[in-house]
């Protein structure tokens, strides 16, 4: 028996150790989450989104969706192919691919399609399809997670790169709590890129509003909508746009007066106290990446339209996640166009 408990001592032991002490990649930090506003008032639970329509694409994750002058529909595939389709979501045509991960794509005043590429940096795709890089570094050093992009009548492509660590395990960035992402801008015609802000929390969507004289970016990590502004006596500033949001921010787009927001996940709210503990979090880092999973939050649609004082005015969620992880919304007159990270299809929500 005195042999069983010295063993079974022994094995605590070395758990405690293994737990408390065993190299990990990541040095976590301590960080309070912003508030959460919990699903209420503003947010409240509805079922709008059951009625959106799923159109079948050829490969999962049509994670942007842009229309050109003349009607097309444009999104990038997880593959790396860029799909044509008209306002139905027919006549698919694969036109391109990247080699890579597209995410964020606009059209340029040229009639270029803009591409924000995971894993090529800031492409370009010309009317014969034919593709070239315009960013995929900065001083020398290659941009990681080159994400979202929105692009101004004067042909400056204001850009996100989320993070700078490891880009295939994202959520490496939440739980270290260190903000490795920045924001840029590249003029088109002299190809000159600016940094605009680092240190930034795995900076997300970005849109410009209608006078562009300011721009809404997401921290998706960080919980929280800015406006940077690029004119007038607050130029090169930032200030809170909403930092009280029921879930993890991604693309953000603008139409008629409305900030449109994708949100993909909830927000694991009993979770969030451990991340003002980096010692228990480094000890979680060191249990099987099942473990780590569970606490990932199940499907659930919802997307956010703000006014431009922040306010939230439209409030559309599907409990049930019939198209989940939603990651961006193109308004298209009544239509809102919705992308996926991970969905086969991309959705058609109608506005009522």
């Amino acid at each position: 028996m005195k042999l069983v408990k010295r063993i079974l001592l022994s094995f605590f032991i070395l758990g405690v150790l293994y737990l408390g002490f065993y190299p990990i990649p990541l040095d976590p930090i301590a960080r309070k989450t912003p508030p959460f506003p919990g699903l209420e008032n503003d947010y409240k639970p509805n079922e709008l989104l059951k009625s959106t329509q799923l159109v079948m694409v050829p490969h999962p994750g049509p994670e942007s969706i842009v229309r050109d002058s003349l009607g097309n529909f444009y999104t990038g595939l997880a593959n790396g192919d860029i799909l044509q389709f008209d306002a139905e979501g027919n006549n698919q045509e694969i036109i391109a691919n990247t080699g890579g991960r597209p995410l964020g794509m606009k059209i340029a005043p040229s009639g270029e399609l803009i591409i924000a590429d995971h894993r090529k940096g800031l492409l370009a795709l010309d009317s014969l399809h034919k593709l070239r890089v315009l960013v995929d570094q900065y001083k020398g050093e290659k941009l990681l997670f080159v994400d979202d992009l929105d692009i101004s009548n004067e042909g400056i492509v204001y850009f996100s790169n989320a993070t700078q660590r490891n880009p295939d395990v994202v959520e490496n960035e939440a739980w270290e709590q260190r903000a490795s992402g920045a924001l840029f801008a590249h003029d088109l015609l002299s190809g000159k890129t600016t940094l605009l802000k680092d240190d930034l929390f795995f900076p997300n969507g970005i849109a410009l509003n209608e006078s562009q004289d300011y721009f809404i970016f997401s921290e998706t990590f960080g919980l929280s909508l800015s406006k940077y502004w690029l004119k007038g006596t607050k130029k090169n500033t930032i200030e809170v746009f909403n930092n009280e949001l029921p879930g993890y921010p991604d693309n953000v787009t603008f139409s008629e007066g409305i900030f449109w927001v994708a949100i993909p996940s909830q927000r694991a709210v009993g979770f969030e106290p451990i991340f003002e503990q980096p010692f228990l979090r480094s000890m979680l880092l060191r249990l099987p990446e099942a473990v780590l999973n569970s606490v990932i939050p199940g499907r659930y649609s919802m997307l956010l339209g703000f006014d431009e004082s922040g306010i939230p005015v439209y409030n559309l969620q599907d409990p049930d996640g019939k198209y989940d992880s939603i990651t961006s919304v193109l308004q298209v007159d009544n239509q809102l166009y919705l992308g996926s990270l991970t969905e086969p299809s991309l959705g058609i929500y109608s506005l009522k």
